[in-house]
């Protein structure tokens, strides 16, 4: 009788700590040329007032993290899905606060010019 031994599946925790580390690499180089880029809040810099809070690395809408889950990290952080804001513009372009902020973007996404448009958000039930 003979006896085939398989090898054990590497553990869950080894897997995720790979994949974490090596997106952390990705998220740091991208986040310093989008600092870089933008300063403080890129919307200040676009000619909106009211900045408030710190400095915070934001997606924009296309490239949340719910709408890129389980894609490479350097798909899912690029200089042009992302911008510098503060916390307050943050909260805008999320939807976090109302009015929600919508950028829309040229061929060039962030890297190029934005323009910003207010929406409504409207409650549920009315």
């Amino acid at each position: 009788m003979s006896h085939v031994t398989f090898p054990k599946p590497e553990k869950l925790k080894t897997v995720k700590g790979r994949k974490r580390r090596a997106e952390k690499s990705v998220k740091t180089v991208i986040r310093e040329i989008v600092a870089e880029r933008d300063g403080y809040c890129r919307l200040a810099k676009d000619g909106m007032a009211g900045c408030q809070g710190e400095s915070e690395w934001a997606h924009l809408p296309g490239t949340t993290r719910a709408q890129t889950r389980g894609m490479k990290p350097e798909r899912r952080h690029t200089t042009a899905g992302t911008v510098m804001a503060c916390t307050r513009h943050h909260d805008h372009i999320d939807g976090r606060r109302a009015p929600k902020i919508r950028p829309e973007l040229g061929p060039y996404g962030a890297d190029g010019e934005i323009s910003w448009r207010l929406g409504v958000r409207v409650a549920v039930g009315q």
